[in-house]
C-alpha cells in the first residue's frame, strides 16, 4: 500500500514545489476542515486523515483545507480562490476524484446559536420548555425546523460545489466524502480557546449530562444520513460518493476526561491512530469507484 502524498494548494503556484502530478495513478483534489488539515493541532500527535490515506496506486492529493472551515466557506469561492482556481479557474486541471470533508464544522456552528433571541427554525436545540416527551430520547432535544433550516443549507453549499466541478475540466469526476466517528462531549480542548465545542452549547440549553452523549451521536448520525441522502440524490449530486463510518470500531472517549482518551486527542478530534482507523476503510471504497 503506498501513502497518499499530499501537497499544499500553494504549492501549485511555485516551480520549485510544484507535486508530480503526472507520476503518479491518481490525482486528488481535496477540501476541507480540520479533519483534512492538523486535527489535533498538535505536532506530536498530527491527527489528518488525509496523510493516514493508503492506496493500492500511487496517488497526490492537493489540498485546500484548513481548520474551521464549513461548508459555506468552502462553496465561497472568493473567500476560497485557489479551490475554485484548481478546479475551474485558471490553474485548472483535470482530477481524477475530489476528496472532500464537510458538514462536522458547520453542525458545529449551528449548535453554538444561542437558547434566547432565535426562533426553533433557526436553532438546533430546544429551550427546556420546549422539550418533547422523554420517550424520545435524545430526539426530545432537538429543533425540527432548525434541522430542516440546517438540511437546506447543506444541500445548497454542497450543490455549489458539484457546480463548480462541473464548469471546468473535471466535470463529472467522483466526489468522495467521509462521515465522522461517534463524538462524547467532554471538556478537552485541542488547545487554550479551542474547544470544547460540543459541551458548551449543551450546557447553555440545559441539557441533562447523562443525555450529553447520546444527543452528540444522534447528531452525529443525523448529518451522516443526510450526506448518504445527498449521495443517493443522484439527479442533483451526481457521482458523490459517501463513506459510512459507522461500522468503523472507533473506541469512544470517557467523559469528563480532559486529554486523549479512546481514540480522541481531544473533543473532536482523532488520534492518529483514530485516523488510521477510519482511512483503512475508506480508502478501499475510493478506490473500487476509481477502479469501476
Amino acid at each position: 500500500m503506498t501513502p497518499l502524498q499530499v501537497f499544499p494548494a500553494s504549492s501549485m503556484n511555485s516551480p520549485t514545489m510544484m507535486p508530480p502530478l503526472s507520476d503518479v495513478g491518481w490525482r486528488f483534489l481535496a477540501e476541507g476542515d480540520s479533519w483534512f488539515t492538523i486535527g489535533a493541532l498538535n505536532p506530536l500527535d498530527n491527527a489528518n486523515l488525509l496523510l493516514a490515506l493508503r492506496f493500492e496506486r500511487s496517488a497526490i492529493a492537493v489540498s485546500c483545507a484548513m481548520p474551521g472551515d464549513t461548508l459555506t466557506h468552502m462553496a465561497d469561492f472568493g473567500r476560497d480562490p485557489m479551490f475554485a482556481a484548481l478546479l475551474a479557474g485558471r490553474i485548472q486541471r483535470p482530477w481524477d476524484g475530489l476528496l472532500l470533508s464537510c458538514g462536522g464544522n458547520d453542525l458545529i456552528d449551528a449548535l453554538q446559536v444561542p437558547p434566547t433571541g432565535h426562533p426553533p427554525a433557526l436553532r438546533l436545540l430546544l429551550t427546556r420548555d420546549e422539550w418533547g416527551d422523554a420517550s424520545l430520547g435524545a430526539a426530545r432535544y432537538l429543533s425540527e425546523p432548525g434541522w430542516q433550516t440546517f438540511v437546506g443549507y447543506l444541500q445548497e453549499n454542497l450543490r455549489r460545489i458539484v457546480d463548480l466541478r462541473d464548469a471546468g475540466q473535471s466535470r463529472g469526476a467522483p466526489i468522495f466524502l467521509h462521515g465522522y466517528a461517534l463524538p462524547t462531549p467532554r471538556p478537552a480542548p485541542a488547545g487554550p480557546g479551542l474547544g470544547p465545542w460540543l459541551l458548551p452549547p449543551l450546557r447553555a440549553y440545559g441539557i441533562p449530562p447523562g443525555d450529553h452523549e447520546a444527543l452528540a451521536r444522534l447528531l452525529i448520525r443525523r448529518l451522516g444520513e443526510l450526506l448518504a441522502a445527498c449521495a443517493a440524490d443522484t439527479v442533483r449530486f451526481p457521482n458523490l460518493h459517501f463513506f459510512d463510518t459507522a461500522a468503523v470500531a472507533i473506541l469512544p472517549a470517557q467523559p469528563d476526561t480532559r486529554g486523549e482518551s479512546g481514540d480522541w486527542a481531544n473533543e473532536i478530534h482523532l488520534t492518529r491512530a483514530g485516523c488510521r482507523k477510519l482511512a483503512a476503510a475508506w480508502a478501499p471504497a475510493i478506490e473500487k469507484v476509481l477502479i469501476g
